[in-house]
């Protein structure tokens, strides 16, 4: 508790809103925007990337023609990220 005497957790009816209710979960892949991109990737534990794939103007029509080298270059090196990437885009 803190000194007002009340908890700090959060509000049940914060815990309680789904974690899907971002856009990306409802639309298809090539609507995405790069928010939405940028959200995804910190779905995928991958927010590292974020700020990069937004600097590159990343978006849902970019995401499925992405290849090995193109994520690459965009500082996806490690193998096991890019697996992520390409699975979730499966």
């Amino acid at each position: 508790l803190n000194p007002a005497g009340r908890s700090r957790s959060p509000s049940p009816s914060i815990l309680q809103q789904p974690i899907s209710n971002k856009p990306f979960t409802t639309k298809p892949v090539h609507l995405w925007t790069k928010p939405d991109v940028a959200d995804w990737l910190g779905r995928l534990n991958l927010g590292e990337h974020k700020e990069t794939f937004m600097d590159n103007e990343i978006d849902g029509s970019h995401l499925p023609n992405l290849q090995k080298e193109d994520l690459i270059d965009l500082g996806v090196t490690r193998v096991g990220h890019r697996m992520n990437i390409e699975r979730a885009l499966k």
